[in-house]
């Protein structure tokens, strides 16, 4: 299978698919099982060829890489329902200009398992969030819908919804987030709308990165929600009252990708991006409840 699984500790920088000469916005995610930190990233970090790689964090010791493709030009997708972890595995054909992707199945100190073979992905499953409702379907969000797909058929609707979807996230007691353009729904599994922020984008910004003003990725947590502004390149956060804040500003070179709650502290994934070919650096950050932060990588 190919596929390694290795336990060696690095010192890394965050990498993000290269087309051309010009970096594009970074496909994968950042997920938590109980108090272990999993994102998407590449080996070696030089790596012109994009070897897709899962890394590990655990407090108290180094960041490392978890598993790692043998296929260039590669991403990995990640989800757990906090017993399993399942990964979509993605890989470029460069004589047909296609992807293909499989679906592995693992847990934390097991060793990953094909439970879906190579199969050509027209819907680029994954980059927009996904989760498995069992090991024979999973649910995608792909503008502007979420989509179920079961083994050997054809996406179809998952549920019908309001409005357009960009991405989603998948909570606790069988609940989703979906992330539109400005706004971000708390959902029961049938689309139910359970709870609703709107108005996430401040569209007096100037200077986004990429001039994408837009809200890459969030998180729920006990009323919270945890937003990555990649347009305003900061951390926020709105609380079960609603109000909202700033938790890191930052400026240039530094871009929002990722958020993640660990319990009550928030795990933050930004990296210097300089979109001229030098290797983006990456700073991961874990900030408790009362402010204080510290630099995971």
């Amino acid at each position: 299978m190919k596929i390694k699984k290795t336990h060696s500790i690095i010192l890394s920088a965050f990498a993000i698919i290269l087309t051309s000469s010009v970096f594009a916005h970074p496909t994968g995610n950042m997920i938590t099982i109980g108090k272990q930190v999993l994102w998407s990233y590449i080996n070696p970090i030089n790596d012109r060829a994009h070897h897709a790689c899962v890394m590990i964090w655990r407090p108290g010791n180094a960041p490392k890489v978890w598993v790692k493709s043998d296929y260039p030009a590669s991403d990995f997708m990640l989800y757990s329902d906090q017993n399993n972890i399942y990964l979509i595995e993605r890989r470029h054909i460069q004589t047909s200009q296609k992807f293909e992707i499989r679906i592995l199945k693992t847990t934390i100190n097991g060793e990953p398992e094909v439970i879906w073979n190579w199969f050509e992905d027209e819907w680029r499953i994954g980059e927009g969030g996904f989760f498995m409702v069992s090991d024979n379907q999973v649910v995608f969000g792909k503008y502007p819908k979420v989509y179920s797909l079961k083994k050997g058929e054809t996406p179809s609707a998952y549920f019908n919804f309001e409005a357009p979807i960009n991405r989603i996230r998948s909570l606790e007691n069988e609940q989703i987030l979906l992330l539109g353009d400005s706004t971000c729904w708390l959902v029961e599994q049938n689309g139910r709308i359970i709870n609703k922020w709107t108005g996430l984008l401040d569209n007096q910004v100037k200077n986004a990165p990429l001039n994408r003003n837009q809200i890459f990725d969030v998180d729920y947590y006990n009323g919270q929600l945890l937003l990555a502004y990649w347009g305003k390149r900061s951390f926020e956060i709105i609380d079960r009252h609603g109000k909202r804040k700033a938790i890191l500003q930052q400026k240039e070179p530094f871009t929002p990708h990722w958020v993640a709650f660990l319990e009550n502290d928030k795990l933050l994934f930004s990296s210097e991006l300089f979109f001229n070919g030098e290797t983006p650096k990456p700073k991961l950050m874990r900030m408790a409840s009362n402010g204080d932060a510290v630099k995971i990588w």
